[in-house]
């Protein structure tokens, strides 16, 4: 058979065998995500309550719900979450792994206009598709870091934080691995809502083309493996802490992962 008769087949085959069917919520609530991310980063209530009005107007005059939508990128919560991140730490570097289209990208450029920070922002991609960003307002690295977070980021930027939005197994577990070995970098990982996790992936870890919504994604399978959980649904990864890190996944619609490092919050 044809190499790409066969990889369609294939693909056909994979997407009959599924049963997973996701339904992501629409809705969120705000005073529990504001509340959860006042004890997640140390950040007085009062403060991010400060932070979200303010917010709501910045996305209410940039249009961001309806130029960008809610749903397959960073949502305005998602977004809020990164904001009051940038606000309270004030990183040199903001770096995005995960870049596609820019969506994700305009509301963090935003943000950090609005925040009057200096915080650069950087984004890995292996292809320029972008449509939401001009050229000058990022650098736009076009390089895979799978095989090379800690030389090409970890190591070439004064510690910031990293947002990660691409699925490939590996990467993901690279990325995971390379900021838990330190303990001065945020990481926020998006899809990682129970929502979007297939317990039973059916499709390799080596073929990261393949993983839609259909098949699931591995964020909580990577974040499973690197906590010690067998279970990727088990409820104990939504908040946890080890003796250098916090892990919160809030109850966002795609379910925003954050890892914090202890040493941090303690400054």
């Amino acid at each position: 058979m044809h190499p790409l008769r066969l990889r369609l087949v294939k693909l056909w085959n994979t997407y009959k065998l599924q049963s997973y069917r996701p339904v992501i919520p629409t809705s969120v609530d705000h005073a529990r995500l504001r509340s959860d991310i006042a004890a997640t980063v140390n950040v007085p209530p009062a403060a991010i309550e400060a932070l979200w009005t303010d917010y709501r107007g910045l996305m209410n005059v940039k249009c961001h719900v309806e130029k960008l939508g809610q749903i397959g990128t960073l949502s305005s919560e998602e977004a809020f979450v990164i904001h009051c991140l940038a606000s309270a730490y004030q990183r040199p570097y903001l770096i995005e792994i995960g870049t596609h289209e820019g969506k994700s990208t305009r509301r963090l450029l935003d943000s950090l206009a609005h925040l009057q920070l200096d915080t650069k922002l950087i984004c890995y991609d292996i292809v320029d598709i972008v449509q939401y960003f001009r050229a000058e307002e990022v650098r736009l690295m076009l390089h895979d870091v799978t095989h090379s977070v800690e030389k090409d980021v970890l190591d070439q930027y004064p510690p910031g934080i990293i947002y990660l939005d691409a699925h490939p197994w590996l990467l993901l577990k690279n990325v995971v691995a390379a900021v838990l070995n330190r303990n001065d970098w945020i990481l926020v990982l998006h899809d990682c809502s129970p929502v979007l996790c297939n317990p039973k992936m059916t499709i390799s870890k080596e073929e990261p083309e393949l993983i839609t919504m259909r098949t699931g994604h591995w964020e909580r399978h990577v974040l499973a493996q690197a906590f010690g959980f067998p279970d990727p649904l088990d409820t104990r990864l939504n908040a946890l802490e080890t003796e250098t890190h916090k892990l919160r996944v809030f109850d966002t619609q795609h379910g925003l992962g954050l890892i914090m490092p202890k040493a941090l919050l303690q400054a």
